[in-house]
């Protein structure tokens, strides 16, 4: 038996988009934060487009992950991974920050349907709860 796998389309990000360094991706935290969310579709979109980004860059650290640790005697594959440990995931996790509290700060947020997000607004509270800011976020 085979499983027929298809991605899930983008809808935040153009199809193609890969992630490179910190000014490709900027835009998009930028985007997020700034949104009006009017409506409980605006806020279910945005966790939608919230989540997209989140999961284009998690596959991106891991495959960088995943190559150098599979050809050890490639410097470039270890540049690759070190760039995003600490070019690029420093600038997004101020932005998540900003993003959880906005999300949790949002009166609609009480409208999501308590089963389906119970366990992901506890786990957006508990990071709000554990990061801790070393640098003002100017954005």
């Amino acid at each position: 038996m085979t499983a027929d796998i298809q991605p899930t389309p983008r809808q935040l990000l153009p199809a193609d988009f890969q992630v490179t360094d910190w000014p490709t991706l900027e835009p998009y935290f930028k985007e997020l934060s700034e949104r009006t969310i009017s409506s409980l579709q605006d806020l279910e979109q945005w966790l939608k487009d919230l989540s997209e980004l989140e999961a284009v860059i998690s596959e991106d650290a891991c495959w960088r992950q995943i190559k150098m640790t599979c050809d050890t005697e490639n410097p470039a594959l270890a540049e690759s991974f070190n760039y995003f440990m600490m070019e690029i995931q420093p600038k997004i996790q101020p932005f998540s920050d900003l993003l959880n509290r906005k999300l949790v700060e949002n009166p609609l947020t009480k409208e999501l349907k308590e089963p389906a997000y119970y366990t992901y607004l506890r786990n957006v509270r508990k990071n709000i709860d554990l990061f801790r800011r070393k640098h003002s976020l100017t954005v």
